[in-house]
């Protein structure tokens, strides 16, 4: 099949199945010098809990990633151009024995980029794309399923055999403590039709950080060493989904010329009021969290814009994430505070640099009007629609 009649064929497939990118697909032409996969769509969030309706925007963005993270090498979920083993010539396409199928739990492994049929072990220290939880023991799967004669189940399959039995691994490897709103994914390696049909049957779950393609990113160190809160720089603008109003699934990194739904101001790190991850401490809660961040966030997004007057004439609110109680738990105590406007449930989409201009669903914002002293100044305009300003009570995104 051509690469051209193959993407459309994967396009049809992701239209009617709307799959997830979380599956790494190992092993499309296996003869191919290089390899290129097309990550599957985030599937929407199914049974987090949905705290309120702005909140969920970047929840449910999460869920998704961590959904996609499993197909193929767990990522390229619906292209099967990956490759669990190189084949030895002349020995009757005998599958080769390589990093992934040697993989243990504990190891890290990276590969080129859109070249997962290439893995090699790296120590977890240096970046790398996939870190094993453990293997999946087929014997707990259908007998017939994964016998020598069985058919390929397929990335649908596959992603469902990593949404059932991947969790439960990899929440064992992390001994309870993954972050179920964090920055990396739940995953699945696996092989792709051609390696199964020479008998490779090996899966691999595991975790990553799922791209805006649906591809495995590069990180560094043991995810159980490290907070798992997303943690973006002051100044980063976040991309929008603009027919749902909620952040672009998974949380995707764009440049503020570009719609997004909010623009950071800087991380807060709750561990120095709270007690961090080794203090043992009892989560705070969700009011005491905004408590506290009332008297920081503000005041840092005026320094980011330069001043309140500045702050006012962007039209848009202070905000912050919060964390769950779960999402305490595993460790995590990053916050981000951020800058954006309610909208429908949602985020406005906004466009510019909130340090120079901004436009809030197309419209430049205005300034309220100076008043003598004592007098009380209206509410900036234009807002959008069905938008009631509230600049610290109105719910964050999970973070």
């Amino acid at each position: 099949m051509s690469d051209e009649a193959h993407r459309d064929e994967h396009d049809d497939d992701v239209a009617r199945d709307e799959p997830d990118s979380r599956a790494v697909d190992l092993t499309k032409y296996d003869d191919q010098p290089t390899t290129q996969f097309t990550p599957a769509e985030s599937p929407p969030p199914r049974s987090r809990v949905q705290r309120n309706a702005v909140r969920i925007g970047l929840a449910a963005i999460v869920i998704g990633a961590l959904v996609a993270a499993g197909v193929a090498f767990a990522m390229g979920a619906f292209n099967d151009r990956g490759s669990v083993g190189t084949t030895d010539i002349g020995q009757h396409d005998r599958l080769a024995e390589n990093a992934f199928t040697q993989s243990n739990p504990g190891d890290c492994l990276t590969w080129p980029e859109n070249r997962p049929g290439e893995p090699s072990k790296v120590v977890c220290t240096d970046e790398h794309r996939f870190e094993v939880a453990g293997a999946l023991d087929t014997a707990l799967l259908p007998g017939s399923e994964f016998g020598d004669s069985a058919r390929w189940p397929g990335p649908e399959r596959f992603g469902q055999i990593r949404d059932e039995q991947c969790p439960v691994i990899v929440n064992r490897y992390l001994a309870g403590r993954l972050d179920p709103d964090g920055r990396f994914s739940v995953g699945l390696m696996y092989p792709s039709e051609q390696q199964w049909d020479k008998g490779a049957r090996e899966l691999r779950c595991g975790l990553q950080v799922t791209g805006a393609d649906g591809t495995p990113q590069l990180f560094a160190g043991k995810v159980a060493d490290q907070d798992q809160s997303f943690q973006w720089p002051a100044g980063t603008c976040i991309g929008i989904d603009t027919q749902t109003r909620r952040v672009a699934s998974p949380p995707t990194v764009v440049g503020c010329s570009e719609p997004h739904a909010f623009q950071t101001t800087g991380i807060v790190d709750l561990g120095q009021r709270f007690g961090d991850a080794t203090s043992g401490k009892p989560w705070p809660g969700e009011k005491a969290q905004n408590e506290y961040l009332a008297t920081i966030c503000p005041g840092q997004a005026e320094r980011f814009v330069g001043g309140k007057q500045k702050l006012d004439a962007t039209g848009l609110n202070t905000q912050w994430s919060v964390i769950s109680e779960p999402r305490w738990l595993s460790g995590s105590r990053k916050i981000v505070c951020f800058m954006g406007l309610p909208d429908q449930g949602g985020f406005a989409t906004l466009v510019g640099d909130a340090r120079g201009a901004v436009l809030i669903n197309g419209k430049i914002p205005q300034p309220p009007e100076q008043g003598p002293p004592g007098r009380a100044l209206p509410t900036p305009v234009p807002l959008p629609p069905g938008v009631v300003p509230n600049p610290f009570e109105t719910p964050a995104p999970a973070g």
